[in-house]
Formats: C-alpha cells, sequence, structure tokens
C-alpha cells in the first residue's frame, strides 16, 4: 500500500502495537551514487501480513515524509530486519546503540549457507526498461512509477524474509557481536570516505565472502589492493588542514594471532627477525635476510608446515593444531571461529583439506580480532578529531587531524593491541616511518 493518506499513517501505528518487528528496504534516488552520498526516494516497510511504502522523494506523489518523520515510525518497532544494514545506516544516520534494534538478514543467511542472499536478479519490466534507457540519469528511481517500487520490494521479502533458525544459544550471541560491532564498524568507516583534491571517494566492504575476510570494492576500484607502484595512491589526501595520512601496520600480524591460539609467547620485537635467527641460524639478519625470512615464514604457515620446521616449537604446535582442526571439521562436520564463536559447516564448504581449512581459520581469526580491536579503536577516536579512512586485513589507515597531536598516535597504538609500526605523509603514496617522541 502507497502511503498517501493520513489514514494509511494510522494503519502503520496500528500495525506497530500489535507487531514488534518489520522489515524495512530504503529506496535511494540515485542507482549510481553511494549510500553514504545518496538521498532516499522511498521506504518500503512491511509485515508478513501487510506492506507500506513511504515517499520521501517521488513525483508520483503529493505527500512527501521527512526523514524523521519515517524515523518516528521506525521507533515504534521493538526489531527492523534489513538485507543490508550498513546501507540504512548510511540512510538514516543511526549511532550504534540504536541501530542494534537494526538485524541484517543477509547476515543470518550467510551464518546458515556461507553465502550471501541474491536479490540481483530480481527486478520488474520498468525497472529494467528504465535503468536501460536513462543509465545516465542520476535520480532513476525517482522515474520509476512508485507502484513497481512497491512490486519489486514485494519480490524482495519473499526471497529474504525468513526465519533463519541458529543451532544454540553461542550462534545467537555470535551473529550479534557480527551484527551489533562488525557491521556498525565497516558503515563507520565507509561513512568517513577517503578525501581527494577533487572529490571524496566511498568504499564498500562486503563482508559475506567465503573465508569472512571482508572485501573492499566500489565504483570498480579494489580499495583493498590499492596499487603502491603506479601512483595511484597519491591522489588520497587529508581533509584536514596541515593534515596527514596515517597507517599503522601489525607486525607479524597472523603469526602472533596463531601464536595465542597455540599458547605460544613472542617477543615483542619482530616475528620474522625472531624466526629468521632459526632459519639461519645466527643472532642478526641482513635485511636481504630479513626479508627472506618474511617470505620463508609465509611459505611455511599458509603451505602447510614441512617435517623440517616442526622441531621449531612454534611451527610444531600450528601442525599439530592443524591436524587436530582437520579431525574436528571432518568428525563433527563444521569447526568454530577462535573469537566470536561463528561456525564453519562442511555443508557449504567445497573441495576442503587440511591446509585449506587452515587458512580458512586463519582469515576468520584475522577478521574478529580487527573487529575487536576496532571497536577499541573506536571508543579512542570518539576523542579526537582524525578519522578512520580504511581498513586493509593488517593494517589501519587514518586521516589525521594536527591538532590531535602525539598522543593520538600513542591511544591508537594502545588500542591495537599487538605490535605496530607507523608510517605518515602528506599522500597515501608518500608514507615515511612515524617517528615522534614516544616512540612505537
Amino acid at each position: 500500500m502507497i502511503v498517501e493518506s493520513r489514514q494509511t499513517i494510522m494503519d502503520i501505528f496500528e500495525l506497530s502495537q500489535n507487531q514488534s518487528e518489520i522489515i524495512a528496504i530504503p529506496i535511494f534516488c540515485d542507482v549510481h551514487k553511494h549510500p553514504a552520498e545518496n538521498n532516499l526516494s522511498l521506504v518500503y516497510l512491511a509485515s508478513q501480513d501487510s506492506d507500506y511504502i513511504i515517499p520521501v522523494n517521488h513525483p508520483d506523489s503529493d505527500i512527501k515524509f521527512t526523514i524523521k518523520q519515517v524515523e518516528g515510525i521506525l521507533s515504534k518497532f521493538s526489531y527492523i530486519y534489513v538485507n543490508d544494514k550498513k546501507e540504512f545506516l548510511h540512510a538514516f544516520k543511526w549511532g550504534k546503540a540504536k541501530s542494534r534494534k537494526v538485524l541484517d538478514l543477509n547476515l543470518a543467511g550467510w551464518y546458515t549457507t556461507n553465502k550471501p542472499i541474491d536479490n540481483t536478479e530480481i527486478s520488474t519490466t520498468a525497472h529494467d526498461f528504465i535503468e536501460r534507457r536513462y543509465i545516465s540519469f542520476p535520480r532513476v528511481n525517482t522515474i520509476i512509477p512508485i507502484y513497481k517500487h512497491l512490486q519489486k520490494c514485494r519480490s524482495v521479502k519473499e526471497n529474504t524474509f525468513k526465519r533463519y533458525s541458529t543451532d544454540t544459544m553461542q550462534q545467537r550471541q555470535s551473529y550479534t557481536r557480527y551484527n551489533e560491532d562488525m557491521l556498525y564498524i565497516l558503515y563507520a568507516i565507509e561513512s568517513a570516505g577517503l578525501y581527494t583534491n577533487s572529490k571524496i571517494e566511498y568504499t564498500q566492504y562486503n563482508p559475506y565472502t567465503s573465508t569472512g575476510r571482508p572485501s573492499n570494492r566500489y565504483g570498480g576500484i579494489n580499495y583493498a589492493a590499492l596499487n603502491k607502484e603506479d601512483g595511484s595512491r597519491d591522489r588520497f589526501i587529508s581533509r584536514f588542514k596541515d593534515g596527514k595520512i596515517l597507517e599503522f601496520d601489525f607486525d607479524g600480524y597472523h603469526i602472533r594471532l596463531m601464536a595465542e591460539v597455540v599458547g605460544y609467547k613472542f617477543p615483542d620485537s619482530s616475528v620474522h627477525e625472531y624466526l629468521g635467527k632459526y632459519y639461519f641460524d645466527k643472532d642478526k639478519l641482513t635485511k636481504e635476510e630479513y626479508n627472506e625470512s618474511k617470505g620463508m615464514t609465509f611459505k611455511i604457515l599458509y603451505g602447510g608446515i614441512p617435517k623440517e620446521m616442526r622441531d621449531i616449537e612454534f611451527f610444531g604446535k600450528v601442525h599439530k593444531f592443524t591436524r587436530d582442526l582437520w579431525k574436528k571439521y571432518k568428525s563433527e562436520k563444521f569447526i568454530t571461529t577462535y573469537l566470536l564463536q561463528r561456525r564453519l559447516h562442511a555443508d557449504n564448504l567445497t573441495e576442503m583439506n587440511a591446509p585449506k581449512l587452515f587458512n580458512y581459520y586463519l582469515q576468520a581469526l584475522e577478521t574478529e580480532s580487527n573487529v575487536l580491536i576496532l571497536k577499541e579503536v573506536f571508543k579512542v577516536m570518539s576523542s579526537y578529531k582524525s578519522k578512520l579512512i580504511l581498513y586493509t586485513y593488517d593494517s589501519f589507515t587514518f586521516d589525521y587531524d594536527p591538532s590531535d597531536r602525539e598522543q593520538f598516535f600513542v591511544d591508537i597504538k594502545n588500542a591495537m593491541k599487538y605490535p605496530v609500526k607507523g608510517q605518515i605523509g602528506n599522500t597515501y603514496n608518500s608514507l615515511k616511518p612515524l617517528v615522534f617522541e614516544h616512540a612505537l
């Protein structure tokens, strides 16, 4: 039903008195713009038995609701189911506490099947025709008739508004951590944007990958793998007067994470220097040997521990862990991630073997560790003006406001838990080692 009268508004409020949950689909004006810089055209709301589409900015309707009025309607419900929580938050700019009532159905589907819900093929003839004919028009969703949007949203609802059951209370708690922490963190990073000389570029994280490590692509650009050699990073600058781009990289991140899992303690100094002493049987490495040590460690860790390396205590422990993990996977048909306890079910994983399963486990460990660390980083940043603008596996990139002074470096370093190396520069392509009074 299209909300066009006082009576339909009253119907929605009556619905909120009888039901505590609703599905919401925001429809933006421009199909080509990132949700962070887009405007709402319509909002679809539905229960199991009834639905409404609320005009915000569409020429078909003489009534135009404000964002605040739509939020007033949404506030009446205890739970709001969405297909994309990050997109919803970009539309309404809710804080973390308020966003807890927003439950992501795509996340629930991924928890169950290890695959995202696919709505890409859902359309109407009107959508197909108008989007093809007016491909460059900036507000194409305002041309498509409201009743056609209603038709499409009903199909999306049928495809996604399902009851996903979890195996245990543990899995429900795990889903909650992902829904409340990870999705909000990714939304917050996207919201900051990357400044250039001519515009703001926005990133878009996709957490629903086979391993659980988020990808980060938008507008044909892979922000998780920006080229370091072709100068393309040079366009990214600070938004602040005399500001800098600041990056912190973890030292031997995966190695330290696995050391915690298997009960091994590395020194705070470089793990590559530490392990290189075993590889080269010497106390001091040359620069070439250090770089070779890094390559050897990654090859050993990710490719399966060769027999001759198992005498090194850390690798011996990892080998035993990998073997035990594979046995558990084969006998119980699932494994559980170390930190947030998400289950990876054998039915959802293909062509699995022990080294591949270990890599899945390790990437999930990295992601969940980042979620917990980023949660602390954002707590620290609430007292500063600087922005977190990019998260890439084992490094965090900030737009640094010099008014935050050196204490910002100290507080972020402490929040990141593990040893880090800092770099700073005028552009993302000109980073140099960070040196300050309280050296990292």
